[in-house]
């Protein structure tokens, strides 16, 4: 998993946005692939396939589909996904940071990582 392409993403540039959400799918994608191996079902989404200019709807997916890995995994629920305007520097550092840290714990607790 490239943790890294989640952390570097840069604020108000498209191009990096795009590699990000496309990189949190793929490991969104494992992260299910993992637990349907193991005969559990996990709430799955098309967050990869988001929209750059509105992502309210990829939000809430996204908030859902964390919600059930932390929960099946005994991890502290994520923080409220649903609540960052990612027109604001600030708001778009400290969400991609809680973000990363979120994945991190995921991957190690699937031993993903």
């Amino acid at each position: 998993m490239n943790m890294d392409t989640l952390s570097i993403v840069k604020y108000g540039d498209k191009d990096s946005l795009g590699e990000f959400l496309f990189e949190n799918g793929t490991q969104h994608k494992l992260f299910q692939d993992t637990f349907m191996d193991k005969g559990i079902s996990v709430p799955i989404y098309p967050i990869t396939d988001a929209n750059t200019d509105n992502l309210d709807d990829w939000l809430l997916a996204h908030q859902v589909e964390h919600q059930a890995f932390s929960s099946l995994l005994g991890l502290n629920n994520p923080f409220n996904m649903l609540d960052v305007d990612f027109n604001n520097e600030t708001d778009f550092y400290d969400w991609i940071a809680s973000h990363l840290y979120i994945h991190q714990q995921i991957a190690a607790a699937l031993n993903l990582s």
